[in-house]
């Protein structure tokens, strides 16, 4: 029997050996002995620019930018080590503040927050929500250089200083998280979130860098003025691997190369069937859908993708409209709405197109209790009952007895790379 994790328990599933190809999870990698000598030796020799201590001074006001609980950077344990940093090169802590780059997600809450970040850190200094919709958060920067009008948080802007953290890891649409991704879409006005996943709609990308949606993002970081990164690698389990910090382009770069050590998944043939668990990454479909989009470089074109992912918070507190664009808008409609501007939600719509994109490509399976039959099929999918996976599986492999099944786990998280 297979174990297929599930939200909070462990699905099993009976594929015979000569079906499966591959199984394959981030690499399990030993964390680092010392977790804040990683950190500290990496503030002490950055890539790209100098040591943080070497480039702030005492008056300076920081502004630190860092993930929400959709992501499992362990900021509770990283955000201390960077305060310290910044208290012995003379910034005390009521010069410091946190800023949530949460994008287009829903607010956390008090108990998240404190789940995210720890008390010690919530009572050194204050730790900000992004309200991406709220024009009195928000000041215009001007332009990217493709023309796309910069709205961002405006204590990112006041600051004298700004600092990302981040986790670095392959991401659907950007190729790979963390780096300016912090500040776009993290901090980033509701239109210029939009406009930047339009670009992402345009050329999708898992695991590139080369993409207009990545210029973008780095044009914006350049604008207001990023001035450090402190990014890290986690194994499989979220523990620290490694750690890079200073320009970031120029540190974020080396950062992918260590990711890819971790997260880079080779696989000998692409499968009929891929089963793509995204656990622990299942908050809502807005999220788990990275699962998707990393199983179709593991599929073939006719095939299908079992998303097995909980999606306990439902298609998206923040972009319910998904389900009705991927239901029932074809890409031809969509994108006509996107450029005159007649979508309440463009970047679910921008979503929405990838995800058609692939539904066109090939079928796909959700596996889930957060989402209902009834929803599934409306958005063109079929659904299973998580309990009902085994059936489900034992179904296609005696109408197809030389069905190949592929399984890629924390599928929010890989790059799934065809040998050869």
């Amino acid at each position: 029997m297979i174990e297929i994790p599930y939200v909070d328990r462990l699905l099993q599933v009976d594929i015979p050996l000569k079906n499966l190809i591959f199984d394959q999870s981030p690499r399990d990698v030993p964390p680092a002995e010392d977790f804040d000598q990683v950190l500290r030796r990496a503030l002490a020799n950055p890539v790209g620019t100098p040591a943080l201590r070497d480039m702030v001074q005492p008056g300076d006001r920081i502004i630190v930018i860092s993930d929400d609980n959709t992501r499992v950077t362990p900021t509770r344990r990283i955000v201390p080590v960077l305060l310290d940093a910044l208290n012995e090169a003379g910034i005390p802590d009521q010069d410091i503040r946190v800023i949530i780059s949460s994008g287009t997600h829903r607010p956390m809450t008090e108990e998240e927050l404190e789940e995210k970040y720890g008390a010690p850190v919530m009572s050194r200094v204050p730790v900000l929500p992004h309200h991406y919709k709220d024009p009195d958060s928000l000041v215009s920067y001007g332009v990217t250089d493709r023309g796309t009008r910069i709205l961002v948080n405006k204590h990112a802007v006041d600051a004298d200083f700004r600092i990302a953290v981040g986790n670095i890891i392959p991401h659907h649409p950007t190729g790979w998280s963390a780096g300016a991704k912090a500040v776009l879409p993290g901090v980033g006005g509701e239109e210029t979130v939009a406009q930047m996943h339009f670009l992402g709609s345009r050329d999708p990308a898992l695991g590139r860098l080369d993409t207009e949606m990545r210029r973008e993002m780095e044009d914006f970081a350049e604008k207001i003025g990023l001035d450090f990164i402190l990014n890290v690698i986690l194994n499989r389990d979220g523990l620290l691997v490694d750690a890079v910090a200073g320009h970031f382009i120029a540190a974020h770069r080396v950062g992918v190369e260590k990711s890819k050590r971790v997260y880079g998944l080779p696989i000998p043939a692409l499968a009929d069937m891929t089963i793509s668990s995204t656990s622990p990454v299942d908050f809502d479909f807005f999220q788990a859908d990275k699962g998707i989009t990393s199983a179709e470089p593991a599929t073939k074109v006719g095939g299908e993708i079992v998303l097995v992912a909980g999606c306990v918070e439902g298609v998206s507190p923040a972009h319910p409209e998904l389900a009705g664009y991927v239901g029932k808008m074809t890409n031809d409609e969509i994108w006509p709405l996107l450029h005159a501007g007649e979508t309440p939600d463009p970047l679910t719509g921008a979503e929405a197109i990838v995800i058609n994109d692939i539904k066109d490509k090939m079928s796909i399976t959700i596996v889930s209790e957060g989402l209902s039959p009834e929803m599934c099929a409306a958005m063109g999918f079929r659904h299973v009952q998580p309990d009902a996976l085994a059936g489900y599986v034992r179904e296609r492999l005696a109408e197809n007895p030389d069905l190949t099944i592929g399984i890629l786990r924390q599928s929010a998280e890989v790059l799934p790379i065809l040998e050869g």
